[in-house]
């Protein structure tokens, strides 16, 4: 019996009825399969942004490559900024880093005109003893009554003033309230004695009657003779030869009396040339020569 209405089933409408259900069920997991696979693909192309980017492409990685020698293509792929404010940075750092303008070739005067004061020819430059001569102090020397009475008995006229040691030009002025130039040190300075033009082996003399209280030697004046003359005044007599020097501590020295003669200049005056240095004092505080020569 059962069977009969199953077999009528399938004759009548009812086959058609299954059929479209079952094409139904097909089309609809045919739907939902597409509509599956589209989210799948939205999913992949969706973008978090609260995801750490790759690490390739915040470093800049790619693959871009550019062509050997082509200033171009660099600066295409890695393009430059030019703003001001690096402009003006960029020429900061070249000015800073340009060793050319930044060290000079510096050169003394001294190099620039060829003079050496270490290196002066020995046969222009006065020569420093061998055994210097020692410098004596007139307390040390003097001891008798005598020669304390002389010194004390000695006495300087103004007035009457001094003669000239050496007759020649004053090549440099004294000037201690202002400097003036030498010409070998190529350096100003201020000068406390006159500088008189001499040629070597001239004679020296006594430009006052005195008592020779020192004989020394130094590297800028050469042999020096010291001559006190009286009333706190001292005359000073440099550049002078030491085997003409007619002198010795604790001799009276009568005006006009040699002394000794114009030896070559020390390596201080090379450029002014053989001279005589001649300086004077009063208590120790140098006055200017020209206000006392005649």
């Amino acid at each position: 019996m059962k069977k009969n209405r199953f077999a009528e089933f399938f004759k009548g409408k009812g086959y058609y009825v299954l059929l479209f259900v079952g094409v139904i069920a097909i089309v609809a997991v045919a739907i939902i399969g597409s509509n599956l696979s589209k989210s799948n693909n939205e999913g992949d192309n969706y973008v978090d942004l609260n995801e750490e980017p790759d690490n390739n492409i915040a470093a800049g990685e790619d693959e871009t490559q550019l062509a050997e020698n082509n200033p171009v293509s660099d600066e295409i792929v890695n393009p430059t900024d030019n703003s001001p404010e690096d402009t003006e940075s960029n020429n900061t750092n070249e000015v800073v880093d340009n060793d050319s303008l930044l060290e000079y070739d510096v050169y003394s005067k001294e190099e620039e005109e060829g003079i050496d004061l270490a290196e002066v020819p020995e046969k222009n430059v006065q020569k420093a003893p061998t055994k210097a001569a020692e410098t004596k102090e007139v307390p040390e020397v003097v001891e008798t009554t005598g020669a304390k009475l002389a010194l004390e008995n000695l006495t300087f006229n103004k007035e009457e003033g001094i003669t000239w040691p050496v007759n020649g030009n004053v090549i440099m002025n004294y000037s201690m309230d202002h400097t003036v130039y030498y010409a070998t040190l190529m350096l100003y300075k201020c000068n406390p004695a006159i500088i008189i033009d001499s040629e070597a082996g001239t004679e020296v003399k006594a430009a006052a009657r005195g008592i020779v209280t020192s004989v020394e030697w130094n590297e800028e004046t050469g042999h020096t003779v010291t001559t006190a003359i009286g009333d706190g005044y001292s005359l000073v007599y440099g550049q002078l030869d030491e085997e003409t020097l007619n002198v010795k501590v604790g001799d009276k020295l009568n005006q006009g009396e040699v002394i000794g003669k114009i030896a070559q200049p020390t390596k201080y005056y090379t450029v002014e040339g053989s001279n005589l240095y001649f300086k004077v004092l009063q208590d120790d505080k140098t006055v200017d020569p020209m206000l006392l020569l005649r």
